[in-house]
């Protein structure tokens, strides 16, 4: 039953992943979410075998097989991850209250990702939505609570508010030395995780980011002053806190914040 459950789990995972593609894309293009499937380089209508999920690309070898244009690697990535995240969430929690919400966290988590890599921006309204999403699952889920949730969204926000801040006056010249977004995703984090886990997810986003800028470098991706990848790295410090948080909670010491704060881990 379980591996039918993680098999289960994994095409729903695939399914969600496609949706976070369209969605994502729709968005950065200011296009209706709810339009009828298309080409995003000739806009011709998809086939029911383009568009499911990894299969299609598969198919059709990396090229759409109706206008011959390149389909870029990360829509299967994308959906394969998802797949795979959703298939480890439930060997991990099976299918209790806590997978439907942590689930919904993780999606929204990937679709900030998703955005902030390809298009460099954070939209508020799924941020927005993110929080409500936390915000209900903090009062049903008692591993976080709802007191935690909001400890860790003032927490989290408050460090990147005053780092926005920081480095508009250290950085005068640069228009967007950090972006705003981020402090609105450090909200949401704050209010998926809780507090402590929120400061561990602070503290390796960061370690994260500067992995994932050094790997450009070095394959010449990107040159110095480029874009960092803050949202991203916060997106997957996460996911990696609400997916498996105990070894790194217990190696960040993150216990022993609880235990000041509340008493109790």
């Amino acid at each position: 039953m379980e591996v039918i459950g993680a098999l289960l789990a994994l095409l729903v995972g695939l399914a969600v992943g496609f949706v976070i593609n369209v969605v994502s894309t729709r968005l950065s293009a200011n296009r209706p979410l709810f339009a009828t499937l298309s080409c995003t380089r000739s806009a011709h209508p998809l086939k029911l075998a383009q568009a499911f999920p990894v299969v299609g690309y598969a198919l059709q070898g990396g090229r759409c097989s109706t206008c011959g244009e390149k389909l870029s690697i990360s829509y299967p990535l994308v959906e394969l991850s998802m797949g795979l995240l959703f298939a480890a969430l439930f060997l991990l929690e099976g299918w209790g209250l806590r997978f439907p919400f942590h689930a919904l966290y993780v999606a929204l988590l990937v679709l900030v990702l998703v955005i902030d890599w390809k298009h460099r921006d954070i939209y508020l309204s799924v941020i927005g939505l993110g929080a409500l999403v936390a915000l209900a699952g903090s009062a049903l889920l008692s591993e976080v609570g709802i007191v935690s949730a909001l400890i860790g969204a003032a927490v989290a926000g408050g460090f990147f508010l005053l780092a926005y801040l920081l480095a508009k006056l250290i950085f005068p010249r640069i228009e967007e030395p950090l972006g705003a977004g981020d402090v609105f995703l450090a909200l949401m984090m704050g209010l998926m995780l809780g507090f402590p886990n929120v400061v561990g997810a602070l503290l390796i986003g960061p370690l994260l980011a500067g992995a994932m800028a050094l790997i450009m470098l070095l394959s010449r991706r990107s040159k110095l002053g480029d874009f960092m990848p803050y949202g991203v790295a916060l997106c997957a410090a996460t996911i990696l806190f609400l997916i498996y948080p105990g070894p790194f909670a217990e190696a960040l010491k993150l216990p022993s914040l609880s235990m000041m704060l509340f008493g109790h881990y």
